[in-house]
């Protein structure tokens, strides 16, 4: 059984970290490629690649190429991540015989992309209710860290891309009572506008904005931290949910993705509403210290880590297999 991983972004995130790290772990018992633009080969490690430059999802003639690396290093099936992947992966199904299968990983306005592929893998629930054969998989915390429990002793962090849709200028508007450090930890479109904003509301002895905190430093942050906060108006995972909590580390935020299934209502807040994400800051952030992670952390080891899901991927490919 030969595996192929298809993701078309030009930059390392969350979704090339999830596909390195289930090929990694996978490729004990299958053998795997990693298709990826050659501007993030080098974040692969030792995986086997191949560059294609993806280009526009719909042209014939990506596709036939594809196809033709496909055959050539005989693949049995094509495992496209995200959209603009999946948008591929179902020219490849139309005009061969490989099995398509595709991860969803965040909300998308419509899931054209993601129907009549032979198996459809959702990293939250509500990601696959309107889609046929699609399983629930949840996402993993990061299988590198060792989970050392947090100190407790830095300050609070929020983490993600800034942009938008992160929430990252009403969780600051919310912080204007709360008398603890902030630091949003990412990089993006937004950072100037939410600079000024950190200005304008005379926050900047308390909230930081870190740009120069890569992924593979981010435990260091985990080891001290407080708290971590999630202002996002909706999420596929998140994944550093995950990672917060496999380091005792407590966490406040919005009802979206896979939150609400592992931390309590008291510690979230509506999607998109900053007086209910205030009301809920100013409430818990006085009580972090106080908050117990110890019994989520072994019930997330149990369903949300790699091992979990690489089983249940590699029962679907299986399975497709099988159907042949």
């Amino acid at each position: 059984m030969k595996i192929a991983h298809l993701v078309s972004s030009q930059i390392f995130a969350g979704i090339e970290q999830h596909v390195y790290e289930l090929s990694s772990f996978m490729s004990d018992v299958s053998d795997q490629v990693i298709i990826c633009d050659e501007s993030i080969h080098h974040h692969m490690g030792r995986m086997k690649t191949q560059s294609l430059d993806i280009g526009s999802r719909y042209s014939p003639l990506n596709t036939y190429k594809l196809i033709k690396f496909l055959n050539q290093n005989n693949v049995s099936i094509l495992h496209c991540h995200g959209a603009k992947a999946s948008t591929i992966g179902k020219g490849v199904k139309i005009f061969s015989n490989i099995k398509v299968v595709s991860t969803i990983h965040g909300h998308k306005k419509n899931n054209n992309a993601f129907t009549n592929l032979d198996a459809v893998i959702g990293v939250n629930k509500l990601l696959i209710e309107n889609i046929p054969k699609g399983t629930y998989i949840p996402n993993w915390f990061n299988p590198s860290h060792a989970g050392e429990r947090s100190s407790r002793t830095g300050p609070i962090i929020a983490i993600g891309r800034l942009e938008p849709v992160k929430g990252f200028n009403q969780l600051i508007k919310s912080w204007i009572n709360i008398q603890e450090d902030l630091e949003i930890i990412g990089s993006g479109p937004e950072e100037q506008n939410l600079h000024q904003l950190i200005h304008n509301l005379n926050l900047s002895d308390r909230i930081k904005i870190v740009t120069n905190c890569d992924y593979s430093s981010i435990e260091e942050k985990y080891k001290t931290t407080s708290g971590l906060i999630v202002s996002s108006h909706r999420e596929g995972g998140p994944r550093v949910v995950l990672e917060a909590i496999n380091h005792e580390i407590p966490v406040l935020g919005s009802k979206v993705g896979i939150i609400p299934d592992l931390i309590t209502s008291e510690c979230l807040s509506e999607p998109g509403n900053q007086e209910s994400l205030q009301a809920l800051l100013e409430e818990m952030v006085p009580l972090l210290a106080q908050l117990n992670m110890e019994g989520i952390k072994a019930a997330l080891i149990e369903n949300y880590s790699i091992t979990s899901a690489a089983k249940k991927t590699k029962e679907i490919y299986e399975a497709l297999l099988r159907a042949n």
